[in-house]
């Protein structure tokens, strides 16, 4: 199976769940948000950043609160649908399409990107694409499912990112990072 064909399969996958995602996982969801919203509270008070980037994200769940701790929101994921639900929800959200995100290398202070990497054929090349996509010493606040493992995770985020804080939750890790300036 060539790539296009996979990614085709994701795209119609959420595509055709978007009108009812918030129905199937937006309690859950926004238990995590919560817990990152707590934690960012504790760790960075009432900062808010210039540029965030949502990396997956999905209906918008969570760019409502890259809203709270950004300036300027910014929005990608691979389904059309999802980002048109998520643009209804933080209205002055900028859309990033798939092809456009290599324009926005070292732009973005923060990134968000929850519950998305643990299902990418490629964790690594997505890690090493934020990486690319931060500031130097930005944030990225990472939550994955723990289907994989912490031993699968720790290395590969390691390899680009120190972890300054991280939660275990029911089902997912939750990593709160900054880019490391040298590899």
């Amino acid at each position: 199976m060539d790539n296009n064909e996979y990614d085709e399969r994701v795209v119609d996958y959420y595509n055709n769940l978007s009108d009812v995602y918030d129905e199937l996982y937006g309690e859950e969801q926004n238990k995590k948000i919560r817990i990152i919203e707590e934690i960012y509270n504790r760790l960075f008070g009432s900062k808010v950043f210039e540029k965030g980037l949502d990396y997956g994200c999905g209906t918008g769940i969570s760019s409502i609160f890259l809203s709270k701790i950004s300036k300027e929101v910014y929005i990608y994921d691979i389904s059309e649908k999802m980002i048109e639900i998520a643009k209804n929800k933080v209205k002055n959200a900028i859309p990033v399409k798939i092809n456009d995100l290599g324009n926005y290398l070292g732009f973005f202070d923060v990134v968000l990107s929850v519950t998305v990497l643990q299902d990418s054929k490629d964790p690594e090349k997505d890690l090493e694409l934020i990486f690319k996509l931060l500031k130097e010493e930005g944030l990225l606040i990472l939550s994955v499912l723990k289907k994989k493992g912490l031993a699968f995770w720790k290395p590969l985020i390691k390899k680009y990112f120190n972890i300054i804080w991280f939660y275990e939750e029911d089902k997912d890790f939750i990593f709160f990072l900054i880019k490391k300036i040298k590899l």
